[in-house]
């Protein structure tokens, strides 16, 4: 899953994948090897791409605080349900949800389909039961969130529909 991050003003997306005893983490200049072991406390060391330091985090609510080389830096985690909700503001469409973490098993619409109450939109799965999502009235996907495969949290945006023009 694709996390926001405001540093320094400006918005990024970061995304985190497995590579062995460490991670690749993925954003908009590229992929980077790290990782995050324990330290002497309150310290933990952290390796990017084979280089280690020591580095304390202190997490307070969305801020992340780093000290980091002799210096500190804030980061906020941008909630994905409060910026999703933001950039849908005034829109005009309204959104499926996640009711709660898991991964889409399948999607059935497209952006433009026009959709009928009750079709079904997307198939989800989560703790070994599949719900599927269905069009709560008639009108066209504005937008389809996810993608077959990917893992998701409690209430990340699925599906986006317009209501249908008179």
């Amino acid at each position: 899953m694709r996390h926001a991050f405001d540093i320094a003003g400006s918005e990024i997306e970061l995304w985190l994948g497995r590579d062995g005893e460490a991670y690749r983490l993925n954003g908009p200049d590229g992929t980077t090897r790290v990782a995050l072991s324990e330290g002497p406390a309150p310290r933990r060391v952290l390796t990017v791409d084979g280089l280690s330091q020591p580095i304390v985090v202190a997490v307070e609510g969305e801020l992340v605080h780093i000290h980091l080389d002799g210096h500190s830096h804030t980061i906020r985690h941008l909630d994905p349900a409060r910026r999703f909700a933001e950039a849908e503001a005034g829109g005009g469409a309204d959104m499926a949800r996640a009711p709660m973490p898991g991964t889409v098993v399948r999607v059935v619409v497209a952006a433009g389909e026009a959709v009928a109450s009750g079709d079904p939109l997307v198939v989800i799965e989560s703790m070994k039961l599949e719900t599927t999502i269905r069009a709560w009235h008639d009108g066209r996907v504005e937008a389809v969130h996810v993608s077959e495969g990917q893992t998701f949290d409690r209430d990340a945006p699925l599906v986006s529909l317009s209501a249908n023009e008179a």
